[in-house]
Order: structure tokens, then C-alpha cells, then sequence
């Protein structure tokens, strides 16, 4: 155990893919339930040394990956301090995954292993206010009121496919699709997107259409350094259909006057820059978010992404 953690460290800290992800709704210049994201992830080269884990799947490249995912969350009234039965509470909210890759050129298969944290305990509060003073906005009156620490787990096991680039004149196309499935006592559903995306150059990474939160760890599987400058405009779509999702549930729990949350349909815009080593990406999300009662609300965030390799 000792010998493939020291594997892991090293690899870590010397080779591999890694990008920084920030997300906020200040962006599109709306306050929404889903406030902000911070997100890093780290993929290794796929050579990496450790284990097989998925030794069953008979493709031939494989790789692993790292994330830690920190999400704040809160009702869009943030000027009061007592409780408001009829929104969502405010909640913090930290997450790191341990994923397991086999891919091809056109195929990848992922197992994830999560662990993390709702409650005090991600310093949701502190970070939030300090972001406030930091742009001049008023701090929010309500986190004494957020929900209590409660430790969360989960598995995944995500599937997906990319086409060849088409050549379009000086143009290249190409398509993702995805199928991921989620258990665990923080969310548990099914998640079913695609995207497509054209770029100045053929492009061998996936462009999974992503999650609601935390960054989607396979956008570095097969990343490119290119010594000139290059772009890439993806879209993307999904379907995300929830059984468990732990904030609305607990808050019913609680006495909220809250529906449970039946599924999503997102949509992404995205804008990559490529220079050298070094990926920029500027990208609009929009969900529409379906409660059991069938009643929608939309949100709207936006995101910057740097990714840089080793």
C-alpha cells in the first residue's frame, strides 16, 4: 500500500494534467442557489505505474485522476438572517474524488470513489463573505442557519464515446457522448449528455457536456500541447435524472416547504484558447431544474478554466 501511494505522490507532483476550475453566478450577474465552485483536478499521464483497477475493460491506455470540488450554496434572499422555510438553506459543501480511467482513441471508461463533507466544517461561510468584501457586496446574513456537518460518499462509473474529427475546410468537428451513473448518500442518479465542438486543430480529447457540480475530470483525458496558438468552441447537453440529492432532502427533513428535486436538463457553451502548455477556457452554463411537483426554475452561472500540463 505504501509503495503505490508513494506512486500516486510522485506522480502527482511531476507528471501529468492538471486544471483549476472558478465558477459564480456573478458572472452572468444573477443570484442563484448555486453560487459559486471551486474545483481542481489532476490526470495523470497514461503510462501511470499504479494498479489496473479496471483491468477488466480491454482497452489499452490507463490513467488515473485526483479532484477536490468545493461548492457553496444559498437561498436567493441572502439580506435575511432567520430561516426561510420556502428556499433552499445555505450550505457548503467539499468533495474529493479518486477516479480510475481505461480509453482508447474513441472510448473511455471511468470509476470514481468519493468522499467529502456538507456542513461547517468546509468553511463555506468564511469564503463566501470574504469573496463579498473583497467585490464591495454585502455580506450574507444567513449562514448561521446553514446545515449541519454530515459526512458523504459515493461511486460512479461514467462511459463515453468521441467521434473522429471531421475536416470542415480549415475547421474540425467532432462529437462526445456520455453516460455516467452516481450512488451515494449525497446524490444518487443518472446523467446522460453530449457535446460538439468545433477547433482550429484535430482534437484527441473527450468533451464530456459535465456535471451540475464539481468539474468534469475526464475533459483531461488525451489533452494536447500546441506551440501556436489554437481555439476550440464546444456545445454541449445533458440530461441528469435524480433519485437522491442530500441539500433538498435534508431540508425537507428539516421542515422546509421544499419539492424533491426530479431531474436537470443543462446546457453549455464553451470558448478554449490554447497557447503551449496552457488551456483558457470561458464557458456559460445554464440548468433548468425540474421539482416532483413539475415546477422549473433556471439558473445560470458561468466559469473560468485554466489548464496547464506538467
Amino acid at each position: 500500500m505504501k509503495k503505490y501511494l508513494l506512486l500516486l505522490v510522485t506522480a502527482f507532483l511531476y507528471a501529468g494534467t492538471a486544471s483549476l476550475v472558478l465558477e459564480n453566478d456573478a458572472i452572468v450577474g444573477k443570484d442563484n442557489h448555486y453560487t459559486n465552485g471551486l474545483y481542481y483536478v489532476w490526470m495523470s499521464d497514461k503510462n501511470t505505474t499504479f494498479p489496473d483497477i479496471l483491468s477488466f475493460i480491454p482497452l489499452e491506455q490507463k490513467n488515473i485522476a485526483f479532484s477536490i470540488s468545493h461548492g457553496i450554496f444559498t437561498p436567493k434572499d441572502k439580506k435575511i438572517s432567520t430561516v426561510d422555510l420556502d428556499d433552499l438553506p445555505y450550505a457548503g459543501y467539499l468533495n474529493i474524488n479518486f477516479l480510475f480511467y481505461k480509453s482508447s482513441p474513441n472510448f473511455f471508461h471511468e470509476l470514481g470513489v468519493s468522499i467529502g463533507m456538507v456542513g461547517p466544517s468546509t468553511h463555506a461561510d468564511d469564503l463566501q463573505k470574504g469573496f463579498h468584501s473583497l467585490i464591495g457586496h454585502d455580506k450574507p446574513q444567513g449562514w448561521d442557519n446553514q446545515l449541519g456537518d454530515h459526512f458523504i460518499s459515493g461511486i460512479s462509473y461514467n462511459i463515453g464515446y468521441k467521434t473522429n474529427p471531421i475536416k470542415l475546410q480549415k475547421i474540425n468537428l467532432d462529437f462526445t457522448t456520455n453516460a455516467k451513473a452516481d450512488l451515494g448518500n449525497f446524490y444518487t442518479g443518472i446523467l446522460i449528455g453530449g457535446s460538439a465542438r468545433l477547433s482550429s486543430f484535430p482534437m484527441k480529447s473527450f468533451e464530456s457536456s459535465g456535471n451540475f457540480i464539481g468539474g468534469s475530470e475526464s475533459l483531461l483525458l488525451n489533452y494536447q500541447e500546441k506551440k501556436d496558438f489554437n481555439w476550440a468552441l464546444s456545445f454541449g447537453m445533458y440530461y441528469n435524472k435524480f433519485d437522491k440529492y442530500y441539500l433538498i432532502d435534508e431540508a425537507i427533513d428539516k421542515g422546509y416547504h421544499l419539492k424533491k428535486l426530479d431531474y436537470m436538463i443543462g446546457q453549455k457553451v464553451s470558448l478554449d484558447l490554447y497557447w503551449y502548455s496552457f488551456k483558457t477556457s470561458i464557458y456559460l452554463k445554464a440548468v433548468d431544474i425540474y421539482e416532483k411537483s413539475l415546477s422549473s426554475t433556471n439558473e445560470k452561472t458561468g466559469g473560468v478554466s485554466i489548464v496547464w500540463k506538467f
